[in-house]
């Protein structure tokens, strides 16, 4: 069975930082601790662990515990992509539901489009910052043709 995310305009993902009223604030412009903050409720949102999102993020489990527990993380360039690529899939599974259950879902169900044959989302995004990239161009691709 195939699934098809429903189209919502509007809709705006609850863990993403708020930006200062007047001023739109780019994922890029957070800093790392804002960065890892909403990662980590993305994670508690998508219900996985401390192990599968420190290997989304390109760390091991002890290294994410050390930042849960301490100073905000400086991430490499790759860390720091893969963090915004997790966030970047984010809003935009959010954007294409309609129920908040149904987009936290999205990542554990089976997808037949062209790349996963029967993968779930994460399983792809879990390969590595390739699958990460993979999966965002796919919803990118699924948002373009909405609009």
């Amino acid at each position: 069975m195939t699934v098809v995310p429903k189209p919502v305009t509007g809709s705006a993902p609850k863990a993403l930082p708020k930006a200062a009223a007047g001023h739109v604030r780019l994922l890029e412009e957070l800093p790392d601790g804002e960065l890892f903050q909403a990662c980590r409720k993305v994670g508690g949102l998508w219900k996985v662990g401390a192990e599968v999102m420190a290997g989304l993020l390109g760390t091991s489990r002890s290294t994410w515990f050390r930042w849960v527990e301490g100073p905000a993380p400086a991430w490499s360039p790759d860390q720091r992509t893969r963090a915004l690529a997790i966030l970047r899939i984010f809003e935009a599974v959010g954007d294409l539901h309609q129920l908040d259950a149904d987009a936290h879902a999205w990542v554990h169900q089976p997808l037949d489009g062209q790349g996963f044959e029967g993968s779930t989302p994460l399983s792809i995004m879990c390969s590595g910052i390739e699958g990460l990239l993979q999966v965002k161009d796919y919803l990118n691709h699924l948002h373009a043709g909405w609009s």
